[in-house]
This record gives C-alpha cells, sequence and structure tokens, in this order.
C-alpha cells in the first residue's frame, strides 16, 4: 500500500467513527413511533433530532457555569423545547419526551454503558467496534448527579459547525504550523489531509461560482457582483500560497535531522500541503483569467447569427393557399393548423422531467392500430415468502418453546433451532414470527415483547428481542 493510500485510509476510518457519533440521535428519531406507541400522537411531528441536539447544547452551557447539568433540568428543558416545537404536548407528554431523549444520549436502556457501533476500519482491513459517550455521569462535589458533555457529543458538535471555506483553511494552516513548531508530526500530518480536503472544496465552492456567471452571462453584473468576490479570493489564494511555502520550508528543515520513525510522517506532510500549493495556484491562475473569460462570453452574445434559408410566408405558402380550391384545402387543413399554430413544447428545468418527457409514450390518432406497445401490463405477483405449512410449522414450534420456557430471545431460539435441526426457511419463519410479536395488534402468539442489547448474528443482527409469555392471555 503507497502511502497517500495509506492516508486515504486512516483519513476515512476516523471520518467514520466520528460519523458514528450520531447514530444514537438517529436511532431515537427511527424508533420515536415505536417508543410512543402508547401514545402515537406525540410521535407524530415531533422533531427528536433537535431535542437531542438541543440537550447536547444545554449540558454544555451548564458545565461552563457549574459542573454540569443535573438530570431534571436536562428533562426541563426537553420539555420546554418540546412544547416549542409541538404546542399542542401537554406536561406529562412534554416531560415523557425530555427523559426519552436524556435515556437515548446517556444510552440509560443499556445501563449507562458506553455505545458500541461495528463498522468497517479500512485501516485494519477488517471490521472494528467504536466505543463511545454522548453524555457522562459523574457526581458534583456536593454529592449530587450531574451530566457531562463526553467526548462523543464534544467533536459531534464541533464537527458539525457550519464556517466559511476560506476561514476554515486559515484557521487550519494555523494549527499546521503550530504543530510542525511543536514537533507535532503526526497531528500535523492529520490536519493536512484535512487542509487538502478544504482545498478541494474550495475550487469547487470557485468552479460552482465562474459557472453560475457564464450560465447568465447578460443578467450579471459584473463589477459589482462578481469581481469583489474574485478580489477576495484571489487575496485569499495568495495568502495561501505563501504559507504553504514557509511550511513546506520549515518542514524540510526537521527532516534533514528527524529520526526514521518521524521521517514518514515529515514526508507525507510534505507532499499533502505540496498538492494543495499546486492546487491552489492552478486556481489562483483560473481567478486572474476569470474577467478576460468573462469579456468573451459577453461578446459572443452580441455576435450575429448565422442567417437560415426558410420559407417566405407570403409568396410561397399564403399566395398558393388563398389559390387553392377548397377541396385541397379542406384535405390539408390538419397539416396548415400544425404551422400556424404549432404546439410549445414545455420547458424542462431538470433532468428527471427531460427522462420523463422522453420516455412517456406518444399520442396515437391512427384508429387501426388497436394495440400499443406502451399500454398497461400486468405487474408480475411476487409469491410470498413462506407458505401456509411452514408458517404453522414455525408457530407450533414457537408455542412449544413458549410453554417450556416462557420466556426467551433471539439468540437462544438460533441455537436451539439449530440444535434441533430446523430447516433453514423454517428458522427464518421464526425470526419472521418473532418480530411481527413486537406489535401487540399482529401477535400471533400471545407474548410481551421488549428489547435486551444487541444481537450480531448471521441470521439476525440489530436489536435483541425478548418474547415472555402473557399468562392472562395464555390461560384464556
Amino acid at each position: 500500500m503507497n502511502t497517500s493510500a495509506g492516508s486515504s485510509h486512516e483519513s476515512l476510518a476516523s471520518q467514520q467513527r466520528n460519523l458514528l457519533l450520531a447514530e444514537p440521535v438517529a436511532r431515537l428519531s427511527i424508533d420515536r413511533r415505536v417508543i410512543f406507541k402508547n401514545d402515537p400522537m406525540i410521535a407524530d411531528r415531533l422533531d427528536v433530532q433537535y431535542l437531542a441536539l438541543s440537550a447536547i447544547d444545554f449540558v454544555m452551557e451548564r458545565s461552563a457555569i457549574e459542573s454540569g447539568a443535573s438530570p431534571d433540568e436536562i428533562v426541563e428543558h426537553v420539555a420546554a423545547e418540546a412544547t416549542r416545537v409541538k404546542p399542542r404536548l401537554t406536561d406529562e407528554q412534554s416531560h415523557k419526551v425530555g427523559q426519552v431523549v436524556l435515556d437515548y444520549l446517556a444510552n440509560a436502556r443499556d445501563g449507562h454503558k458506553a455505545f458500541r457501533v461495528e463498522y468497517f476500519d479500512a485501516v485494519r482491513g477488517g471490521y472494528s467496534f467504536h466505543d463511545f459517550r454522548l453524555l457522562a455521569l459523574s457526581v458534583a462535589a456536593d454529592g449530587s448527579a450531574k451530566f457531562k458533555l463526553a467526548r462523543g457529543a464534544q467533536i459531534l458538535t464541533l464537527a458539525m459547525l457550519d464556517i466559511a471555506p476560506e476561514f476554515a483553511q486559515e484557521a487550519e494552516a494555523i494549527m499546521i504550523s503550530k504543530a510542525v513548531e511543536r514537533g507535532h508530526f503526526k497531528d500535523a500530518r492529520t490536519l493536512a489531509q484535512r487542509a487538502r480536503m478544504r482545498s478541494i472544496h474550495y475550487q469547487q465552492f470557485i468552479e460552482d461560482r465562474l459557472f453560475q456567471v457564464r450560465r447568465a452571462a447578460d443578467r450579471v453584473f459584473w463589477s459589482q457582483e462578481v469581481l469583489p468576490q474574485l478580489d477576495e479570493a484571489r487575496a485569499h489564494l495568495s495568502e495561501r500560497r505563501k504559507h504553504e511555502i514557509a511550511v513546506i520550508e520549515s518542514i524540510r528543515e526537521h527532516i534533514a535531522h528527524a529520526p526514521s520513525d518521524t521521517r514518514d510522517h515529515l514526508v507525507d506532510l510534505k507532499n499533502t500541503i505540496d498538492e494543495c500549493r499546486q492546487r491552489h495556484a492552478a486556481l489562483f491562475e483560473r481567478v486572474m483569467t476569470a474577467s478576460e473569460e468573462f469579456r468573451r462570453v459577453q461578446v459572443s452574445g452580441f455576435r450575429a447569427r448565422c442567417t437560415q434559408n426558410v420559407p417566405d410566408l407570403e409568396d410561397r405558402i399564403l399566395v398558393p393557399l388563398l389559390a387553392s380550391p377548397m377541396r385541397v384545402v379542406s384535405g390539408m387543413s390538419d397539416e396548415v393548423g400544425i404551422v400556424f399554430a404549432a404546439p410549445t413544447p414545455p420547458r424542462l428545468f431538470d433532468l428527471a422531467l427531460l427522462f420523463q418527457s422522453v420516455t412517456q409514450p406518444r399520442f396515437r390518432r391512427d384508429p387501426a392500430v388497436e394495440h400499443d406497445e406502451h399500454d398497461l401490463v400486468a405487474i408480475e405477483r411476487v409469491p410470498p415468502e413462506f407458505d401456509a405449512e411452514e408458517i404453522r410449522e414455525a408457530q407450533e414450534w414457537l408455542v412449544r418453546e413458549l410453554s417450556r420456557r416462557t420466556r426467551f430471545d433471539m439468540a437462544s431460539v438460533i441455537i436451539a433451532a439449530e440444535r434441533q435441526g430446523l430447516a433453514e426457511s423454517t428458522l427464518r419463519c421464526v425470526l419472521f414470527l418473532m418480530l411481527r410479536s413486537w406489535c401487540p395488534q399482529d401477535d400471533p402468539l400471545g407474548v410481551i415483547a421488549s428489547i435486551d442489547g444487541p444481537i450480531a448474528n448471521e441470521h439476525a443482527a440489530g436489536d435483541n428481542l425478548v418474547l415472555a409469555r402473557d399468562e392472562e392471555r395464555w390461560r384464556t
């Protein structure tokens, strides 16, 4: 593996770990209807992602003033925000939402343990687990329980800050210089990889702006709308090039005296910054020639169009038409109507509308054609995955297991089914019936369903579903 590929894999692995930090918030949004299934009105049009981020922001503010935020304070804050999002909520419902949001952020359903998410680690070339916390429970000086922001929530909130690309480049350039000065070459290499992505984004930003100008050159006031932006870009790129040259010279001095274990980091750092410098140099030239390109586009707008050989309407169409007999004119009435009232096609503003217009069936006037190849066709019905006999066999097997154990989960069911030699398709049907029992209205077994931790198996992956026998329903 070459150095650039290794750096790319390392950067991707870091980005993936940071992306996983939002998984609990996303899961809260996905599961909200299941969580509030006893009161579905709460989940309707309730932005729980906003409430989760608001809770994180509240804990961060309280950490700056005190030693954190108590659970009651967090629930009260989220309840107030939930009422803002959905004014129809009662006090009891809003406090219920606040408690649910706090429990998800603190992983209360798993005993306040750290979140564990599996992901593909590009550096190792295999799957790894990422353990992190969003809210960490601690004990304050007065002995009360307080929640603080864990490192996962800090990275999550800081990574989502939206700032201008040129300002972000300037900030990262300062951090790279400081890291090189202090000998933190590995951190400097990580920052340089991020700066490389920033340079690509900034290049795309400038190219998109110039492309929009070329598309509407006749409606752009160049001196007031575009020229000030290009001046700012020119100054920014000039400053970046000077700074990158200075950093490269500093790295060359460190390479000469660096030990062998850090020399690779320095070489990779130099190559990355040199790539940014070359991209900025090409972009600087692009910005410098933008005015001349705009002038050529405007000149082409005033260029005379080529003449076309079109018929004279009066001499070659109207006069012969008036001199023709009525039977001849009536015979070509459709063609004449089309000439004088040509249909105007609708404007197509996007590619999807173009594909729809091109692929839709054409209108036919020929009555002799009884069948059109674009007529409606019957939809092929997909056969059910399980037949009635297989469903009956799986349900009887589950009933027998419930009569013996009264409680089991997916993991133990898979082990028992494999031990008893249950067929693969029947095992899938068993797991399907267990999942169906999660909804009380569709429960075919008479059980109470709950979740107890995760499961990772070739037959099932996700939340480990637990079924307990509902004694009242079994007695009846």
